[in-house]
């Protein structure tokens, strides 16, 4: 060992090695010191500082050193703790006996799990790594100084699972009493925490949204579904838990069977094992009722369980005839009809006798024979959403919007020719009709029932008062004057909405398509070659006379 303590008991600096170039000055809050902090109010980690500094200064000023704070909590694992992380890859790069960590105390490298000591033990002994304390410096060639310090990590581990150990069983026991012992963090939203009660109260600005999500699950009149809830918060502007802009249909579902919302705490419901979390039996749970006042009734969450498990066991009839994400949106060039998908499945065996699937989704103009691949037209809408009209310049955003009601211009540039927008109204105009008489002939028939036929009728009617106000809008003198007064920002900001809605959104197809076809009035497909194409997209007139009305 190359050093023994001074009679004031600090180490006697003489005795590390002059290989050493630099010291890392390492201080973190264990356990204890958190404890002490809320007990005294002491800064703990300013009195590791400076006993540190008045020793590095004293005894080893003529070293490079420098203090490194670990500002975070007392987390034993190294992923969890930052700057000891970033301690350890930098020494890892040097070469071995030229760096040397000063700690309080050895306990402070960490007390984890035997994985996470034998990490530190082996960059130590691989990088010879010296260890300083106030009292002594180990030297990782000297087999009794590593041995002293595997047994304080060894012992700081075993002091470490024992308070591990009482830390949970106090919070089983308080979870018991009704409080909520994620602390302040995890808290439901809807509800805050109170840090002198460890109790959830509601949170005003919040929980009237988990009201409104309950009252529209449940609602007698207009009962509305996961998904349709989502995009009727997002629409709204109503920030998600998380402050997003885009509501998923998932989180709608969990918040509806979190028994949270009726005042219950729910405790140990998993433990970890490995690192992988185990879910347990429910007759080992911790289950208080009445722990917090609750934001919706019991009837209420009861009622929401009982939809939810409906829902799960009925058919999914109605699903299957949703219109996928493009259906009515892609015009063919050569002929101004709208083309439609098509959709198959080959069959193939392989050589060793299993079957493969291949599956076939293009869409299609039979007129004029023009198949292209489903996917790979909806990439570049997507693409061409994101590219030209979130991220472009304002100013040149405006420009566009001003030539998509500049009837003569975009002839000029042969961008609509020969389906202008006025040709491609109208079209849609007579196709609402022909659908219109369509269903009048179902319903003589009996193949569909009145409040069938109603619901239908209504939806086609709406429709078609949207697309004469779109001719109307368009076939205004004044409607390019008009252009100058929208808001662009706003409409981008809308747009990137209802792109990341579409990304990251659990959404149907068919809310996908209400969601471009919202933004797209139509999309031209030009063939360019085989497999290649062109598009030429739209935006839906309606965008700018809200935009013009909200104003």
């Amino acid at each position: 060992m190359y050093i023994t303590t001074t009679k004031k008991g600090v180490a006697d600096m003489d005795k590390l090695p002059s290989s050493v170039k630099y010291i890392y000055a390492y201080i973190r809050r264990s356990r204890q010191d958190m404890q002490r902090e809320k007990k005294t109010g002491q800064d703990t980690l300013t009195e590791q500082r400076t006993l540190l500094t008045n020793l590095l200064n004293k005894y080893y000023n003529h070293y490079d050193w420098d203090m490194y704070d670990e500002l975070g909590s007392g987390a034993d694992a190294i992923e969890e703790r930052p700057t000891f992380a970033q301690i350890l890859k930098e020494i890892e790069a040097a070469p071995p006996r030229t760096m040397a960590i000063f700690v309080k105390e050895i306990s402070r490298l960490g007390r984890g799990n035997y994985e996470q000591m034998g990490i530190v033990e082996k960059i130590i002994t691989s990088k010879v790594l010296y260890v300083i304390t106030p009292t002594q410096i180990f030297d990782p060639l000297n087999d009794s100084d590593m041995d002293y310090i595997k047994f304080n990590m060894f012992f700081a581990n075993m002091e470490y699972s024992k308070i591990t150990k009482r830390m949970r069983d106090a919070r089983y026991t308080y979870a018991a009493q009704g409080r909520w012992m994620t602390g302040g963090g995890g808290i439901p939203f809807g509800y805050k925490f109170n840090s002198n009660t460890q109790k959830l109260e509601p949170n005003e600005d919040t929980a009237w949204v988990v009201q409104k999500i309950f009252q529209m699950y449940t609602s007698q009149t207009n009962r509305l579904g996961y998904n349709a809830i989502s995009t009727q918060l997002t629409k709204e502007g109503i920030p998600t838990p998380t402050g997003k802009t885009y509501w998923r249909p998932i989180v709608i579902r969990r918040m509806l069977r979190n028994p949270v919302y009726i005042g219950t705490v729910q405790f140990k419901t998993t433990i970890i094992r490995n690192k992988k979390k185990i879910k347990l039996d429910e007759e080992d749970w911790i289950v208080t009722p009445n722990a917090h006042p609750p934001l919706v009734s019991r009837e209420t969450f009861d009622l929401a369980g009982e939809i939810m498990e409906e829902n799960k066991n009925s058919p999914k009839v109605r699903l299957d005839f949703e219109p996928q994400p493009l259906a009515g949106l892609i015009i063919c060039s050569s002929c101004g009809n709208k083309m439609q998908r098509q959709y198959s499945t080959q069959h193939y065996k392989k050589k060793d006798g299993t079957e493969s699937v291949y599956h076939k989704e293009f869409m299609q103009c039979l007129a004029c024979k023009v198949y292209m691949k489903y996917r790979a037209i909806e990439d570049e809408i997507l693409r061409i959403l994101q590219e030209d009209f979130i991220q472009v310049d304002s100013s040149l955003l405006k420009e566009r919007l001003e030539e998509l009601i500049d009837l003569d211009k975009l002839q000029q540039k042969n961008e609509v020719s020969p389906t202008d927008r006025v040709t491609i109204i109208l079209k849609q105009l007579e196709t609402i009709d022909g659908e219109l008489t369509a269903l009048r002939r179902m319903l003589r028939k009996g193949q569909i029932t009145d409040e069938e036929y109603e619901e239908d009728r209504g939806e086609l009617l709406k429709q078609k008062v949207e697309k004469e106000r779109q001719l109307s809008f368009l076939q205004t003198e004044n409607t390019r004057e008009q252009i100058s007064e929208i808001n662009v920002e706003e409409i981008q900001e809308g747009f990137k909405t209802l792109y990341d809605l579409y990304m990251n959104g659990d959404l149907s197809r068919g809310e996908k398509n209400e969601i471009l076809r919202g933004i797209f009035d139509y999309i031209v497909l030009e063939k360019t070659g085989k497999g290649k194409f062109d598009l030429n997209a739209f935006i839906n007139p309606k965008i700018i006379m809200n935009s013009l009305t909200s104003q």
